[in-house]
């Protein structure tokens, strides 16, 4: 596998040297970014079942966006038929449904994908005071959410909470996010 190089490295580290200076219209460039490869790879009927800020690759030039989502070492066919049996992947981006030890779905990943926006508009890691442990495996279960920021436009924030619901067929698809945050 051959990427373009990603002159700003992952969006975590944007995130963490750039908090002070990203505006609205760039956040939201970056989040139709990654809605966009998500749909790429939701399309070719794969899941990606790692995604969070260190698996996002930025280059930025100007205006200009890409981002690329990488670590594909854990992608599989959306229709494999295996239960979870091994929990792995960041925690905090993990959707109730596989801390609780049910299969992968595309589901899982827009949950992630859910995570991943509030963190490009907070800038903060999720649940980063917080021990990474069974206890917060055990909250997220249990609905535990992250809070959103009061100023973040109320599409977002609707957005963001569908991408958060624990039902998992109420989730958005990623077609319907690119087309939601392509108009913004």
């Amino acid at each position: 596998l051959v990427l373009d190089f990603m002159e700003n490295g992952s969006l975590r580290s944007y995130l963490d040297q750039n908090f002070n200076s990203i505006i609205w219209q760039r956040r939201l460039n970056i989040m139709f970014n990654i809605s966009m490869g998500l749909y790429h790879i939701h399309n070719f009927n794969l899941i990606h079942k790692d995604l969070h800020l260190g698996n996002v690759l930025l280059s930025l030039i100007g205006d200009s966006c890409n981002a690329c989502i990488s670590d594909s070492g854990f992608c599989k066919p959306a229709d494999e038929d295996s239960l979870n049996s091994d929990n792995y992947g960041v925690m905090p981006y993990m959707a109730p449904e596989i801390l609780r030890g049910k299969k992968y779905t595309k589901a899982s990943d827009i949950y992630s994908f859910g995570i991943i926006m509030n963190e490009i508009i907070s800038i903060i890691p999720s649940f980063n005071n917080e021990p990474h442990d069974r206890n917060l495996a055990s909250d997220i279960c249990h609905g535990k959410c992250l809070r959103i920021r009061e100023e973040v436009p109320e599409f977002l924030k609707e957005l963001i909470q569908k991408c958060w619901d624990a039902n998992p067929e109420n989730r958005p698809t990623s077609k319907e996010i690119v087309d939601k945050l392509c108009y913004y």
